[in-house]
């Protein structure tokens, strides 16, 4: 049981100090309570049902900093795969200047720009909800909120579970949330789903080898990890039938790793779920554009071998014409978008050795295609393949689920093939493309109705 001491100081204050051994033999106190029954209700409350519980009591737990508990948390954490882990450390890690610079307006609003240097039983939950407020004001996202909160609240749960705290301060902050946020959001802007005019344009506009990936993602629903992990071992081709006449068997890709990136080193990692290691069919279009690919792929014979190569792009020729005074570079993306798609492709080199950095890829080949397309359309007036000005890689794969919806395919089978885990992410996401169409059952249902009988003395008013 802990003790009360009393203690008169030197100007004749007189002071308690509570003092109390824990399950291992250290001793511990804390002082500074002006009356004998303050010290007795902090000890009853603060040490007393922890010691009965055995657990360890320090009162001087809470001091760490949030940044060391952090990284306590981060490295106990031997569950996370390495892209998770990943984006934690990068989300856990000190603002850089780099970061600074490009992104001064956002840098303050960092997870250790807020809490790093606190000491964990300094933060409150009104520093948290400050914290989401302005992260809303600046304009994030409120997956983006939500996203940093929970890395917050995580942290905080382990100096929960450890004794260093009594309660989480995150428990409890109200967040953002989107009109249709949930454990699944549903996809319900239209520029998410093109149509196959507008994949065709923007596979037109893309640089080889990179329109073959981008077609294959539009038609096959691979999430961007899953295509850049493929290998050539992982595609399957029917043999060509001598037959005309006969149907074409479809080719298939197989998925079985997805790549992360650790610095310059690619890694194979396990999908992302255990539903997202699956076979996917392919259409005979996608089926004969990775037949012709594979015909000229450097390392075809090599089942190993990356199936789209790793990319960078070319330095550019100077020019001598120097930007006129006061203007600034040109954006990467509409600099590169001027270029023809030829053009395009001979800035581009090309490391068949490793897999593609989807980041790079997307920076370097994706959206200037984007840019390029919009500007053929608007050039041609073909309103058909004109692309929404924000359109994103992961739309191909929306894109996909909406065409299946479209071929009449059962929720069940747009999951299997899209990796879903569970068939209710798919109707949470994409139920509403699903279009009810009653005439089969009320045709069923009509042709049980029978016109109205009367009786012999009833003379109907009516015909």
């Amino acid at each position: 049981m802990a003790g009360i001491q009393k203690r008169v100081r030197a100007s004749g204050t007189v002071t308690y100090v509570v003092r109390w051994q824990n399950a291992d033999g250290s001793e511990h106190s804390k002082g500074g309570f002006r009356t004998r029954k303050a010290a007795q209700d902090w000890a009853a409350i603060e040490v007393e049902p922890k010691r009965r519980r055995g657990i360890h009591v320090d009162p001087n737990a809470g001091k760490v900093l949030f940044r060391d508990a952090a990284a306590a948390w981060l490295e106990s954490r031997h569950d996370l795969k390495a892209t998770t882990r990943a984006a934690y450390t990068g989300a856990l890690a000190p603002t850089s200047e780099h970061t600074v610079k490009r992104h001064k307006r956002l840098a303050k609003l960092r997870i250790d720009n807020n809490f790093g240097d606190y000491p964990i039983n300094a933060i409150r939950r009104d520093d948290i909800s400050d914290w989401i407020a302005r992260m809303l004001a600046a304009g994030k996202k409120p997956s983006t909120i939500r996203n940093a909160y929970f890395l917050v609240k995580q942290v905080l749960a382990q100096a929960v579970a450890d004794g260093r705290l009594d309660s989480n301060p995150a428990d409890y902050v109200k967040l953002p949330t989107d009109h249709n946020a949930g454990h699944v959001r549903a996809v319900d802007d239209p520029a998410m789903f093109l149509t196959p005019a507008q994949i065709a344009a923007l596979v037109v506009a893309t640089p080889w080898p990179f329109a073959v990936a981008t077609h294959l993602a539009a038609w096959s629903g691979l999430r961007a990890a899953e295509l850049a992990g493929l290998q050539v071992g992982d595609v399957t081709l029917p043999k060509l039938n001598l037959n005309p006449n006969a149907h074409a068997k479809p080719g298939t890709v197989r998925v079985e790793r997805t790549v992360a990136w650790t610095g310059a080193t690619p890694t194979a990692v396990p999908p992302k779920t255990k539903g997202s290691r699956r076979t996917v069919p392919l259409t005979a279009a996608t089926t004969s554009h990775l037949r012709d690919y594979l015909a000229v792929h450097p390392r075809r014979n090599d089942p190993t071998a990356p199936l789209f190569p790793s990319v960078s792009l070319t330095a550019q020729r100077p020019t001598g014409v120097k930007n006129p005074a006061g203007a600034s570079a040109e954006n990467q993306a509409t600099a590169l978008a001027k270029l023809t798609t030829a053009e395009a492709s001979a800035r581009l080199a090309l490391d068949w050795s490793q897999p593609y950095r989807h980041a790079t890829m997307y920076k370097a080949v994706f959206r200037p295609a984007v840019v390029r397309t919009i500007r053929a359309a608007t050039v041609s007036k073909d309103e058909a393949a004109a692309l929404p000005p924000g359109l994103t890689w992961h739309a191909l794969r929306h894109t996909y689920a909406s065409l299946m919806i479209a071929a009449g395919r059962p929720p069940l089978e747009v999951g299997r093939f899209m990796g879903h885990a569970k068939v209710t992410t798919t109707l949470g996401v994409y139920a509403h493309l699903y279009t009810d169409d009653h005439t089969e059952a009320m045709s069923a249902l009509g042709a049980m109705e029978t016109g109205p009988q009367h009786a012999e003395n009833v003379v109907p008013l009516w015909g």
